[in-house]
Parts: structure tokens; C-alpha cells; sequence
């Protein structure tokens, strides 16, 4: 049987809040400052020494993003997102995470951009 379980955690606190082991791993709209670009980064190769598959989604544009990608250089990690089409969300959401400008959230659904990292542990590491 197929179990899937989540997990709330501080992505900036690896010494103390280490993941949970997993075949998956998924992290998504995180990029929002270069500190959690760099913090996301580690945790990307704490999962993946671990043999975890790493799929991180992010909109275009965010700030944090060359922050990870450098950090992910550096830790001897190679991959790059690649650009699909997504969906925005409809309904509720909070502010927080999409304020006045977002354009994620729409009355219905219309196609958006969204960039995928996806990282297998086995071929991502130079």
C-alpha cells in the first residue's frame, strides 16, 4: 500500500529540525528571499544523500532562486527547472500566500507558468 505523509518544519533549521525519511520529496512557492534559496538548497542534499527524490516548484522570478542554485553549485548538485504550464488555484486563499497581486489565484482556472526542479539522487550529484 502507498503511504503519503507530510510534514510541517522550520526549512532554515537544519541543525536541529532535520526531514523525515522519504522516497519524495516536495517543496514548492519557497523562493520567496535568497536566505530561503540558500536554506532550501541544503535541505534539497540532505534528501538527497538520504536517496530521496527532491521535486521543488517555483514561480519565475522569485528572489531566492539564484541564492539556491548557487548553494546547490556549491554542495556539488546539478539540475535546472525546466518551464511547465500549470493552473492557477481558485477559492480562499490567504494572504500570506497570495496577496492582492498574485497572479496564482483566479475565480476559475487559467493556465500560469510554473518552473519544476526535479532531482534524482542517483544522477544529480557531479
Amino acid at each position: 500500500a502507498t503511504r503519503i505523509s507530510t510534514a510541517i518544519l522550520d526549512m532554515c533549521d537544519h541543525h536541529t529540525s532535520p526531514l523525515p525519511i522519504a522516497d519524495l520529496v516536495v517543496a514548492a512557492d519557497i523562493m520567496y528571499m535568497p536566505s530561503t534559496g540558500r536554506a532550501m538548497a541544503r535541505r534539497a542534499v540532505e534528501a538527497l544523500k538520504r536517496g530521496s527524490r527532491l521535486i521543488v516548484g517555483d514561480s519565475p522570478g522569485r528572489p531566492g532562486r539564484p541564492a539556491f542554485l548557487e548553494e546547490l553549485d556549491k554542495l556539488g548538485v546539478v539540475g535546472e527547472f525546466v518551464q511547465v504550464t500549470g493552473r492557477t488555484c481558485c477559492g480562499e486563499r490567504h494572504d500570506l500566500i497570495c496577496g492582492d497581486k498574485s497572479k496564482s489565484v483566479s475565480e476559475s482556472p487559467k493556465e500560469m507558468t510554473v518552473d519544476i526542479l526535479d532531482l534524482d539522487p542517483t544522477t544529480c550529484f557531479r
